[in-house]
């Protein structure tokens, strides 16, 4: 199976890297991100336009995720946020029809993140990490404890 990890730098892309590591020995495994940082090892990588301070770019990221998709056809999109998981997520589910998992970033302990309201229509599966957040969404979430 062919996974595409779609994470913004930072933390994010830290916690993607450590839950994409156990899956490598099974799956295929690429990573889509706005680090301007090397995301080093032997991953695929491709970088997008962040669009955080400047909400038009927005279209920008979301062409070159639209072709990353056509190039790469996972089969299925993972996230733990932020930003660059909206645009992926919603031409994946509502374009490609593909599978959509969402964790919660560790970081949010006691509110949910934006990018996490705002997938969680599309996703799948949606997983906190704290198990306080299951109040914050619907009956879609579920924790299974921390992953990092």
């Amino acid at each position: 199976m062919k996974l595409c990890f779609v994470t913004s730098h930072g933390g994010h892309l830290a916690e993607g890297k450590l839950i994409a590591e156990g899956l490598k020995a099974d799956h295929d495994v690429f990573f889509v991100t706005d680090s301007d940082l090397p995301v080093g090892g032997e991953d695929r990588v491709y970088y997008v336009k962040s669009f955080v301070r400047n909400p038009f770019r927005v279209f920008v990221t979301a062409w070159q995720e639209l072709r990353i998709l056509i190039k790469e056809r996972p089969d299925a999109l993972v996230s733990t946020g932020a930003e660059v998981a909206l645009p992926m997520f919603y031409m994946g589910k509502l374009i490609f029809r593909l599978p959509t998992v969402y964790v919660e970033c560790s970081a949010q302990v006691v509110s949910p993140s934006l990018t996490g309201r705002l997938v969680y229509p599309v996703a799948d599966m949606f997983l906190v990490q704290w198990e306080g957040l299951l109040r914050h969404y619907g009956k879609k979430a579920s924790y299974r404890g921390g992953f990092i």
